[in-house]
């Protein structure tokens, strides 16, 4: 693998998203690496994988989890029992389930999108953060994109983005090197600005 060809493949991708987002660099990062991941799970449906998580973020889906469920979910990441620890011995369904509203769309369905859009707060493992921060950077994410995936243009970005790293092998770095790179190429020589929102 070629670490110089996945940051062309990187650099050409976030030439294109400059074109279609020219004032939300923010997103340039979770749309790259989520692009990336799905690309080496071999997930090519880019408009499916990106548009899906808006479908998650529908109260109804996550209301109808029980209780149990909901338990399990923080007693089996151990960083989120320790932080959620007194609200599971107290049995407080009410604040575990306004956080599991929050953190299961990212942590427990693994979506790239989303975990790349609350990277800071994950490397904190600054959990009530994320449920604070949530809805409002989820909603700013939506409105940002839903303009640039009415353009074919930002599809054949991400595709080519996308198919550029898994023909590059770029399974073979870890996904914090992975992280790195992309991260290094927005905040890189040209200045693109933050890569995630100012107020995270």
């Amino acid at each position: 693998m070629s670490r110089k060809g996945v940051e062309a493949a990187l650099a050409r991708g976030v030439e294109l998203l400059g074109r279609l987002l020219p004032l939300e660099t923010w997103l340039y990062f979770p749309l790259l690496y989520a692009a990336c991941v799905w690309a080496v799970r071999r997930v090519f449906d880019y408009r499916e994988r990106i548009l899906a998580w808006q479908v998650w973020l529908d109260p109804d889906f996550v209301r109808t989890k029980p209780d149990g469920f909901v338990l399990e979910f923080f007693r089996g990441h151990a960083a989120m029992a320790r932080e959620y620890a007194d609200e599971i011995g107290r049995g407080d369904m009410r604040v575990l389930r306004t956080a599991f509203a929050a953190l299961y769309p990212v942590i427990g369905l693994e979506d790239a999108f989303l975990q790349a859009l609350f990277k800071p707060e994950l490397d904190a493992s600054d959990y009530r953060a994320v449920v604070v921060e949530f809805a409002a950077r989820t909603a700013r994410a939506r409105e940002a994109i839903r303009p640039a995936a009415a353009d074919p243009s930002f599809w054949a970005a991400l595709e080519s983005v996308g198919r550029a790293a898994a023909s590059l092998g770029l399974h073979l770095l870890g996904d914090e090197a992975v992280q790195d790179l992309i991260i290094g190429l927005i905040k890189g020589p040209v200045s693109l600005g933050p890569s995630v929102p100012p107020e995270a």
